[in-house]
C-alpha cells in the first residue's frame, strides 16, 4: 500500500491518513463488552448513560447497541478483507503478477476511479467516526444532576440549677453574695442541618437560649418591656460552607462560623487556641465557641493532613457569670516583682488602716484587639498516623483569650460610710453603734485590661498500647509570650509625697519609671498525658494536667514564678518597741518586705483527673463520677524577725490549709426515643484563696436536666 501511494513520488492522501482511515472503522464495530468498558469509563469520568427507554438526539438503536449504522455505499463487514487485497480492488495474487508491469502502466492503473472514490469513502467514513467519538464524550441530554442531601437534627432541652448554700467574698463595704436557690434556669432549642450536593456542604448548628430568671425591673416602665422578662440568646456553633477536592483532589476549603479542635487531650487542650475558651457554664468545660474563620485541607496520598486557618476577628473567653465575685480580691495583687509586691501591700494597709481609706476594684474594663490585618489568627498543622500512633504538629499566632492588666487608674472617693449604714437611696439618721466599723471613704479603682499575643509550638500524639487495650493521649503546648507590664495612676493621698499622677515606680522622687511586670516575656508549656481503658460496661479515665484553660505565664514545678492568692499584713501601724516592723515605716519608706504577708502558688499548677463511667441496664442508665484534684499546693510567706528574713511554709494538696478539689457524681437514663434525664452536682472544696474553694467558682451546684434529641 504505501508502494502504491508513493508511487511516482506522490500519491491522492498522505499515509498517516489512510492508515488512520484503515483502522478507525474497527473502533465503530467494538464488540459489545468493549462498548459497555467504554461506557463504564465515561460514567467514572462523571458522564451518565441515558435513561431505559430513551435515546439521544440524533441516536439510533443500533447505536445504544454499540452498533453504529453504516453510510449508504459502504461495506464495513469484511472490510479487511477488502483491505488487504489492495486499493484497486483486485485479489492479492492478480496484483502480484502486475509487479512486473512497465512503470507508466502501474501508474495509470493507480489513477482508475474506483481507487479514488474507495479513498474518498473511507475519509468520509473518519470524518463520521471522529464526529460520533466526539458526541460521545459529550455529555448526554438527561443526565441526572448531583442530589441534595440534608439531615435534619436538634434537641430540645430543660436545665435547672440550684444552689445549696450563699457564697460570700470581700469586706463589708465592697461585699459580693450569691444567694442559696436558683441559680440557672433555661431551655435550649439546638437545630443542626448538614446539606450535601456533590463536592459540596453547607453545616449549620445554631442554639435558641431561653433564660427563665431575669433582672430586678429598673422602674415601671420596664414591666412594658416583653424582652426583660423573656431574655434569649443565640449561640450560632456552627454556620460554614465546604468544598472538596477544590483545584486538586484532596484539597478542601471551609469558609464560615465553625470550630476546629486539634487537640487530643480530654476537655483539657492546651493546643486548642483558634476558638475563645467558653466557661460560661460550668458544667460544660472544655467547650469552645464558634468563630468566624476560613480553613483550607490538604491530604496527600490519604497519610498526611496539611491544614491552614486563618482567623480575621479576635474572641475573648467567655466567663462565668459569678466571675464577677474574683473583684472582691483586690489583694491578689498581679506583679511577678515580690518586692513591689510587698511595697504595695503595706502601702495598701496604711492607707486603710491609718487613713480609713480602703482599695476596691470598682471596674475591671476588657479592651479586645481592633479589626486588623496585624490582629488576625492564624495556625498551620501537620498530622499524620504511623503504626497505629496518631502524630500531629502545630503553630499558632495570635492572642491569649483571658485578659491581663495593663492600666490601673484610681480616684479618691471622700464619703464616709459605716457597716451599718442601709443601702442607696436609703438615708442613716442615727449614729453608729459602739464598736461598728467605719471609714472615710474609698480609693476606686478601674483596671483595663488586654489580650497578650502569644506564639504556640503543639505537639499531639494519641494511640492505644498493642495487647493491652489502654489508650493514651499527649497533648503539649508551648507558649512563646510577649512581656506585660502595669501603668499606675493614682489620686493625692495624705502621707504620700509624691503629686497625683503615674505612680513612682523606682522610688527616685519622680513620677514614672520602669512600669512593674505582670508577665515574663520567657516560654512557658502547658500539657496533658492521659490514660483510658474499659472493662465491660465501665470506662477509666486518668490524667495528668499542667496548667489550667486560665493559668498563664512562667512558673511552675520546674521553673520559679508564682502568683498571689492573698495578700495582708501582719505589723501593726506603729511599732510597738524600737526596731519592730510596722506599717508606718513599710508604708513610707517603700520597703514592705517586713510586713506583707503571701499565700502563693504556681502560675502554671498540676491537676489529677479521675473518673469512671459505669453503663447498666442494658445501657440505659449510667453513673458518672469525677474528680479534679489540684496537686501543686500553696507557699505561705512571712517575715521572720527573729532571724531578720523571709520565711515560708508549705501547704501541701492534702492538708488542710492546701487542699483543694471538684466532684463532679452524675447519673444518667436514657427512656429510648431520644428521651434522657440527667442529675448530678458540681461540688468544689477548698479554702477562699485555693483554685477550687474560690467564690469566683460559684460554690456547689445541683443539677437537673431533661433532654429530647431527634
Amino acid at each position: 500500500m504505501r508502494t502504491l501511494l508513493n508511487r511516482d513520488g506522490g500519491g491522492l492522501w498522505p499515509v498517516a491518513l489512510l492508515l488512520s482511515a484503515l483502522a478507525l472503522p474497527a473502533v465503530g464495530h467494538a464488540t459489545e463488552g468493549e462498548a459497555q468498558a467504554k461506557g463504564e469509563e465515561d460514567s467514572a469520568d462523571g458522564q451518565h448513560s441515558e435513561p431505559e427507554g430513551e435515546l439521544a438526539e440524533g441516536q439510533t438503536e443500533d447505536s445504544v447497541d454499540g452498533q453504529h449504522s453504516e453510510p449508504e455505499g459502504l461495506q464495513p463487514e469484511g472490510q479487511d478483507e477488502e483491505v488487504s487485497q489492495s486499493v484497486s480492488g483486485r485479489p492479492a495474487a492478480e496484483e502480484a503478477a502486475r509487479v512486473g508491469e512497465p512503470e507508466a502502466q502501474r501508474s495509470a492503473l493507480s489513477q482508475q476511479p474506483d481507487v479514488a472514490e474507495q479513498l474518498f469513502s473511507l475519509q468520509r467514513r473518519t470524518e463520521q467516526l471522529e464526529a460520533e467519538l466526539q458526541r460521545l464524550k459529550r455529555p448526554r441530554r438527561g443526565s441526572p444532576a448531583p442530589r441534595l442531601r440534608v439531615e435534619l437534627g436538634g434537641r430540645l432541652q430543660t436545665d435547672l440549677r440550684f444552689r445549696p448554700q450563699q457564697v460570700t467574698a470581700g469586706d463589708w463595704y465592697n461585699r459580693e453574695v450569691l444567694a442559696a436557690g436558683l441559680s440557672r434556669a433555661e431551655v435550649i432549642a439546638k437545630l443542626k442541618v448538614n446539606a450535601r450536593v456533590g463536592r459540596f456542604q453547607g453545616v449549620f448548628d445554631l442554639d435558641f437560649v431561653l433564660r427563665g430568671k431575669y433582672p430586678q425591673p429598673e422602674s415601671l416602665a420596664t414591666l412594658s418591656n416583653r424582652s426583660a422578662f423573656h431574655p434569649f440568646r443565640i449561640e450560632a456553633h456552627s454556620a460554614y460552607l465546604q468544598v472538596r477536592d477544590l483545584i486538586a483532589p484532596g484539597l478542601d476549603l471551609r469558609v464560615g462560623q465553625q470550630l476546629v479542635m486539634w487537640g487530643v487531650g480530654d476537655q483539657f487542650n492546651p493546643t486548642n487556641n483558634l476558638n475563645a475558651d467558653d466557661i460560661e457554664d460550668p458544667l460544660l468545660f472544655g467547650d469552645q465557641q464558634g468563630n468566624l474563620m476560613v480553613r483550607v485541607d490538604y491530604t496527600l496520598k490519604e497519610s498526611i493532613t496539611f491544614n491552614v486557618v486563618l482567623v480575621p476577628i479576635f474572641k475573648p473567653a467567655l466567663l462565668p457569670a459569678t466571675s464577677s465575685m474574683g473583684s472582691a480580691a483586690v489583694d491578689r495583687l498581679p506583679f511577678a516583682d515580690e518586692a513591689f509586691r510587698h511595697r504595695v501591700h503595706s502601702e495598701s494597709a496604711l492607707s486603710e488602716q491609718f487613713l480609713g481609706f480602703p482599695t476596691v476594684l470598682d471596674r475591671a474594663i476588657p479592651v479586645t484587639p481592633e479589626l486588623s490585618v496585624d490582629n488576625m489568627q492564624f495556625a498551620v498543622r501537620a498530622a499524620t498516623s504511623i503504626f497505629g500512633q496518631d502524630l500531629a504538629v502545630s503553630f499558632y499566632r495570635g492572642r491569649f483569650d483571658f485578659p491581663q492588666p495593663f492600666l490601673n487608674h484610681s480616684v479618691l472617693d471622700e464619703t464616709p460610710r459605716c457597716e451599718g449604714d442601709p443601702p442607696p437611696p436609703f438615708v442613716r439618721y442615727d449614729e453608729p453603734a459602739q464598736g461598728e466599723r467605719c471609714i472615710n471613704g474609698l480609693i476606686r479603682t478601674t483596671t483595663w485590661m488586654e489580650y497578650p499575643r502569644i506564639n504556640v509550638l503543639g505537639f499531639n500524639w494519641a494511640g492505644e498500647m498493642a495487647g493491652i487495650g489502654i489508650g493514651y493521649r499527649f497533648e503539649l503546648g508551648v507558649y512563646f509570650p510577649e512581656q506585660q507590664t502595669l501603668t499606675i495612676l493614682k489620686p493625692e493621698i495624705s502621707l504620700d509625697p509624691s503629686p497625683p499622677g503615674e505612680y513612682d515606680y523606682d522610688l527616685d522622687g519622680e513620677a514614672g519609671g520602669a512600669a512593674p511586670e505582670v508577665s515574663s516575656g520567657s516560654p512557658f508549656a502547658k500539657w496533658t498525658l492521659g490514660f483510658d481503658y474499659s472493662i465491660g460496661p465501665v470506662m477509666l479515665n486518668a490524667q495528668w494536667v499542667h496548667g489550667m484553660v486560665d493559668e498563664f505565664g512562667r512558673g511552675d514545678f520546674i521553673t520559679p514564678g508564682s502568683v498571689v492568692r492573698a495578700g495582708d499584713t501582719d505589723a501593726p501601724v506603729l511599732a510597738e518597741e524600737q526596731g519592730a516592723p510596722n506599717l508606718f515605716e513599710c508604708g513610707t519608706s517603700g520597703d514592705g518586705q517586713r510586713c506583707a504577708r503571701e499565700i502563693l502558688r504556681p502560675r502554671i499548677a498540676d491537676y489529677l483527673v479521675l473518673g469512671v463511667d459505669f453503663r447498666f441496664a442494658r445501657n440505659a442508665a449510667l453513673f458518672r463520677l469525677f474528680t479534679l484534684w489540684d496537686l501543686s499546693g500553696y507557699e505561705s510567706t512571712w517575715w521572720d524577725d527573729s532571724i531578720s528574713a523571709r520565711v515560708s511554709e508549705h501547704k501541701g494538696p492534702f492538708s488542710d490549709e492546701g487542699f483543694s478539689a471538684v466532684i463532679y457524681p452524675e447519673f444518667q437514663y436514657n427512656f429510648g426515643g431520644g428521651l434522657e434525664l440527667h442529675v448530678g452536682a458540681l461540688l468544689q472544696f477548698g479554702r477562699a484563696y485555693t483554685k477550687f474553694g474560690d467564690p469566683a467558682g460559684g460554690g456547689h451546684q445541683i443539677f437537673l436536666r431533661g433532654r429530647y434529641s431527634f
